[in-house]
């Protein structure tokens, strides 16, 4: 549960990027380091792509992600001491109440290696690293979804909000279809080298389909909680993926059961939509009555 949330609390940090509303005790700088006096005192230190180093007091976290944690003979922190990517320096005088958690090419080697001899710890490890990859890859495409092509990103929502049903129903009744359609394709000389293209497209039209569910959850939440909110696409995005984060972890298999359910409406979201934009374009445009007496005539 400790090594998951490494990542979750790495990744929050983008929200309050989004959100470009940073309370004065917390400091978060992205590629750029971040220097805490002897007399300063601060809620939060998060750094991305950045070194932090703390000589004064840190109420609650210390995170970075990609950059290393310097933590001087004056430094106290109360919360925990999270490295993604770098190396936790600490001096003899430090005072640390939380955990330290370092994240760095050199864990997940020696994690690699224990692989090989059967350790069953490094197995969790490894799987842990593979699901945040994962993670950071989806919440990569996002972003990029997000901020470059909002219209078909919007597109999917407005599919899956209007129609979640038939979203249900069509990502259910695709999924089914997915593997006679790939074994139709193998047992075809034709369908052989369509199959990596076919593999790709179904990939990311679940990658698709999650990232609009993802940000009509985000618009849900921010809509309840802050009545008046400016619509940010790029922050619902990222409030939904990471709470969908959090929502893997509802234990006895519930979470893995709600997210399914999650990522076969956004598929179906994302077929509708598709299905939607060939059907306004194929529609013929409406006569008006201009043309019906230019007809007659």
């Amino acid at each position: 549960m400790k090594r998951k949330f490494i990542a979750a609390i790495a990744i929050l940090a983008l929200i309050f990027l989004a959100a470009a509303s940073v309370n004065a005790q917390n400091i978060i700088k992205v590629g750029k380091d971040i220097n805490i006096g002897n007399d300063q005192r601060v809620n939060n230190a998060v750094a991305i792509a950045g070194q932090i180093t703390v000589s004064g007091l840190v109420e609650n976290n210390v995170v970075t992600v990609g950059g290393s944690i310097v933590l001087t003979n004056a430094a106290v922190v109360r919360g925990d001491v999270i490295c993604i990517g770098g190396v936790v320096v600490q001096g003899n005088g430090a005072q640390i109440y939380g955990n330290i958690t370092e994240v760095n090419s050199s864990n997940i080697s020696t994690a690699l290696s224990s692989v090989f001899f059967g350790d069953m710890d490094a197995w969790s490890w490894l799987v842990d690293i593979i699901y945040f990859c994962f993670f950071a890859m989806i919440l990569m495409l996002a972003l990029l979804m997000a901020v470059l092509f909002p219209r078909p990103l919007n597109a999917i929502v407005n599919s899956i909000q209007g129609n979640k049903t038939k979203s249900f129903f069509w990502g259910f009744l695709a999924t089914l279809m997915i593997t006679p359609a790939f074994m139709l394709l193998v047992f075809s000389f034709i369908g052989i080298p369509l199959i990596p293209l076919a593999f790709a497209a179904v990939l990311l039209a679940f990658m698709f389909g999650f990232i609009g569910v993802s940000a009509l959850l985000g618009n849900f939440v921010l809509t309840k909680i802050f009545h008046r909110q400016k619509k940010s696409l790029v922050r619902e995005t990222l409030l939904g993926l990471i709470l969908w984060w959090f929502i893997g972890w509802i234990p006895f298999y519930m979470g893995m059961i709600i997210k399914t359910v999650a990522i076969t409406i956004g598929f179906g979201g994302v077929i509708l939509a598709l299905f939607l934009h060939r059907y306004h374009h194929a529609a013929p445009p409406p006569i008006t009555g201009d043309h019906v007496e230019s007809n007659i005539v």
